[in-house]
C-alpha cells in the first residue's frame, strides 16, 4: 500500500510518499517546496496573498505527484502558520476545492510528539536523556525524552520566520539586534530552561531544516561531501561556534551563493543559528546530533502502526484524526 504524507509547514511543504506495509514502511519519492506561507503575515495573523497562491500553487503539485505514484491513502497536515491565520480555514477549504484532499491543523503538542516519533527512528537514544529541537517557521517545538517516553514537551512561537518579520534584522545583524534577540529568547524560553533543570538532558538532537542546513554546514567545513549525510548524525559541539560566528558575519548574498545553503534558508539562518547558540548556553550538553526524520516521518510511522492489517482500501483520501490518536 502506498502512503502519502504532507506536512504543509510554515516555510516549505514537504511530501512524503511511502510503501506501506505490516513491517513497516520504505520511501519511494519525498521532494519540499519552498513557500514561505507566514511570511508578512505573523503580525497580522493572516496569511497574505502572494503567500497564499503560492502555498495552494505547492499543494497542487504534491497533489498531481500522489496521483502519479497511485497512492492508496493521503494524509495531510498543518501546523504554525495555517493554525495561526485568521484566513487558514479559507486556504484548507481551498486546498481541497482544488485536489480534494483534507489538510488537518494539528496543535503543537501534537507537532511535538510527531516530531519525537521521527527522530526515534533514526537516533538510538540508548540511557540518554534528550532535548529535542525542531525549528520551523512559525514555531519551534522542544522535547525531553528518555527510553520510557516523553517527559516535557512545549511548541513556542519562535519559528525563524516569525522572528525574522518581528525584528526585521539588518544585513548582517546589527549588534543592537541581537541583544533584543536574545533578551528575548532568553525571557521566552523560561519554561525551557525550568524543564532543563528538572530533567538535565545530555544529547541535543536538532531536526529539520535549520538543523539540515547546520549539518550539511558543518560536513562542508570538515571537507566532507555532503552526500555522505546519512539519516542520523553528529557535530561536534566544540565546530558550533566557528559556524555561528561565519554566519553571523556573513551578508545575505553571500550565504545566498554559499554552495550548500539552501536558498530558503539563507534569510533566516542567522536567526536560526542564535536561536540554537541561547539553548546551547542554556545548558551544558555533552553531545550533538543531527536527525534527517522529523514531522513527516514520525506521522508516517505513526500512520503505518495504527494501520490494520491486512488493510482494506476504502478511500484515497481518509480523515487522519483516527490514525493519529496517540
Amino acid at each position: 500500500m502506498k502512503i502519502a504524507v504532507i506536512d504543509c509547514g510554515s516555510n516549505t511543504f514537504n511530501l512524503l510518499i511511502a510503501e506501506a506495509s505490516q513491517s513497516g514502511w520504505v520511501p519511494v519519492f519525498q521532494t519540499k517546496l519552498p513557500v514561505k506561507l507566514g511570511a508578512g503575515g505573523y503580525q497580522s495573523k493572516e496569511i497574505v496573498t502572494d503567500r497564499f497562491t503560492r502555498g495552494i500553487d505547492a499543494f497542487v503539485t504534491h497533489a498531481a505527484n500522489i496521483r502519479n505514484f497511485g497512492c492508496d491513502r493521503t494524509f495531510a497536515f498543518a501546523t504554525s502558520a495555517l493554525r495561526d491565520a485568521s484566513n487558514g480555514q479559507l486556504f484548507i477549504d481551498k486546498a481541497f476545492e482544488l485536489t480534494g484532499i483534507q489538510i488537518q491543523t494539528i496543535d503543537g503538542d501534537k507537532e511535538a510528539e510527531l516530531i519525537y516519533k521521527g527522530i526515534q527512528q533514526t537516533i538510538d537514544t540508548s540511557d540518554q536523556t534528550v532535548l529535542v529541537m525542531d525549528i520551523g517557521g512559525g514555531s519551534t517545538e522542544f522535547i525531553i525524552a528518555n527510553k520510557t517516553g516523553i517527559l516535557w514537551k512545549q511548541s513556542f512561537k519562535l519559528g525563524v520566520s516569525r522572528l525574522y518579520d518581528k525584528i526585521k534584522p539588518s544585513d548582517p545583524v546589527e549588534a543592537s539586534q541581537l541583544k533584543y534577540l536574545r533578551q528575548m529568547l532568553g525571557e521566552e524560553l523560561g519554561p525551557l530552561r525550568d524543564a532543563l533543570h528538572q530533567y538535565p538532558a545530555t544529547w541535543l538532537i536538532g531536526s529539520s531544516g535549520s538543523f539540515d542546513t547546520l549539518m550539511e554546514l558543518y560536513y562542508h567545513s570538515q571537507n566532507i561531501s555532503t552526500s555522505e549525510i546519512k539519516q542520523s548524525n553528529e557535530i561536534l559541539i566544540s565546530a558550533f561556534p566557528h559556524i555561528y560566528e561565519w554566519i553571523m558575519k556573513s551578508t545575505y548574498h553571500q550565504r545566498l551563493v554559499h554552495p550548500v545553503i539552501p536558498a530558503i534558508r539563507a534569510e533566516y539562518m542567522p536567526l536560526a543559528m542564535v536561536l540554537m547558540d541561547v539553548v546551547f548556553k542554556m545548558h551544558p550538553f555533552k553531545k550533538l546530533f543531527h536527525s534527517a526524520f522529523s514531522l513527516k516521518e514520525g506521522a508516517m510511522k505513526q500512520l503505518v502502526d495504527a494501520t490494520e492489517w491486512p488493510a482494506e482500501i476504502d478511500s484515497q483520501n481518509e480523515s487522519p484524526e483516527d490514525y493519529l490518536e496517540a
